[in-house]
């Protein structure tokens, strides 16, 4: 038996953002934490939208790497110009900085890899032999992780096989003012200045492109112009795979994943630091339900937020590849991957359904609002619970801006009964029509 380390409340297998945020929100809500991770890898830079410094800022986490937000240029089919903007994400900082901030909150972080973790045995085995025993572990050691059973035999829940090959390259003409992602007929390049003239290019194409026969640094060359033939390959480049893949379907009450070892997202979407960081937010959550013996609420809860994401996302990610217009077999394979079902369904008509939210930090099922926009279901609206406001008009129809405030919240501000009213309307309720009252049986995720 391998020696232990010690007995924690939680332990958590790897220490990205997922991992380091998820253990600095579980120790501040009182429980003994443990991570493990591996040491610090090679360079590695990616952009971050504006919502994630947001939910890091919230939340009083450092934002060590990250750059001031800078207009991002496209050149994608028919579309060329600036569009939204990204801060550039030094990962080597931004990751030492949240494993630090960890330490600092009380976590016990350990920098070892982790050989193998066990929920059965409510362990995590390090490389070294030893290992942390928990009364609840947490999988966020991302593409690393495996993939569940469930999830083994199913070939639409992983996408076309992709490849990334990313490094410093010598400065380029008309690259090295602001981040920029570019259409190829072989994959795409994401390229962004990192300061002191040196120039970071990723280049995402086919594992077809790959020279299977000869192999190693040959075959990484032949990805590399296939997709940046006028650009020198880095010298010690980074490879990855970036496939799309739902990893795990179902919650373990055992051992919830975080992050990419849950749902790994194709980088193209610009979601996959926000989901990263998003999910940890449910861990404290997850872990009060699990830890109290409230397995059906975290199931439900996981079900529909892990899943709800990889499809979504995976239908966002193949409408993007459609804008590209290229006809390759690597853009082919992209835009007939997963399915031509809508990734934003504008017919669906306000209803309410029961789900679990996270309701001051803890899981419950209540009813919520489902609509277009949230088809996860919305529980609050201006700081308001929205299904019991709508059950305040009896039946009546919605109302106009003045007798929806007389009406639902005589006892608010003007101005925040018409901020809901306007919500209302947005999320497609009209004037005059009967609230659709009619509550489905099924707590069905809304994107699969």
């Amino acid at each position: 038996m391998a020696p232990q380390i010690g007995t924690f409340d939680i332990a958590i297998a790897g220490g990205g953002p997922a991992g380091s945020v998820a253990a600095i929100l579980l120790a501040r809500a009182g429980y003994s934490v443990a991570l493990a991770t591996q040491p610090l890898r090679a360079a590695r830079f990616e952009g971050m939208s504006a919502r994630v410094a947001a939910i890091l800022q919230k939340h009083c986490l450092p934002l060590a790497g990250i750059g001031p937000a800078t207009q991002r240029h496209v050149r994608w089919g028919s579309f060329q110009g600036g569009q939204n903007s990204e801060h550039l994400a030094d990962r080597n900082q931004f990751d030492t900085g949240l494993l630090h901030a960890a330490g600092a909150e009380g976590v016990a972080v350990f920098y070892k890899a982790v050989a193998s973790v066990s929920p059965d045995a409510g362990a995590i085995r390090l490389s070294d032999g030893q290992s942390l025993t928990a009364s609840l572990l947490f999988e966020a050691r991302g593409r690393r992780a495996p993939r569940q059973p469930a999830a083994q035999n199913r070939a639409d829940l992983i996408g076309p096989d992709t490849i990334s090959v990313a490094g410093f390259v010598p400065p380029q003409a008309g690259y090295m003012d602001t981040p920029r992602i570019e259409a190829r007929p072989g994959g795409w390049i994401w390229s962004a200045p990192v300061g002191q003239g040196q120039l970071w290019l990723q280049a995402v194409g086919d594992t077809g492109a790959l020279d299977k026969r000869t192999g190693g640094k040959a075959a990484v060359v032949a990805l590399w112009q296939t997709v940046a033939a006028d650009t020198p390959l880095p010298r010690s480049p980074a490879i990855h795979a970036i496939a799309p893949r739902l990893t795990a379907p179902e919650l373990d009450p055992r051992c919830p994943r975080l992050g990419d070892a849950a749902v790994a997202l194709d980088p193209l979407s610009g979601h996959g630091m926000f989901w990263a960081v998003s999910s940890a937010l449910m861990a404290v959550p997850i872990a009060r339900a699990l830890l109290n013996g409230d397995t059906g609420l975290a199931r439900d809860f996981y079900r529909n937020r892990v899943a709800g994401t990889f499809w979504r996302q995976a239908r966002v990610g193949r409408d993007f590849y459609r804008e590209a217009e290229f006809a390759t077999p690597f853009w082919q394979q992209r835009t007939a991957w997963p399915d031509d079902i809508p990734a934003h369904d504008t017919n669906i008509p306000p209803h309410i359904a029961r789900r679990v939210i996270v309701q001051n930090g803890h899981l419950a099922r209540r009813e919520v609002l489902i609509t277009r926009d949230a088809p996860g279901g919305a529980a609050f609206a201006a700081g308001q619970e929205i299904v019991p406001l709508l059950r305040r008009l009896n039946g009546q129809p919605l109302p106009g801006a003045d007798g929806f405030h007389s009406a639902v919240l005589p006892e608010a501000p003007p101005q925040a009964a018409r901020a809901i009213h306007q919500w209302l309307l947005s999320q497609g309720f009209t004037e005059g029509a009967q609230i659709p009252w009619d509550t489905p049986n099924r707590e069905t995720n809304p994107c699969n």
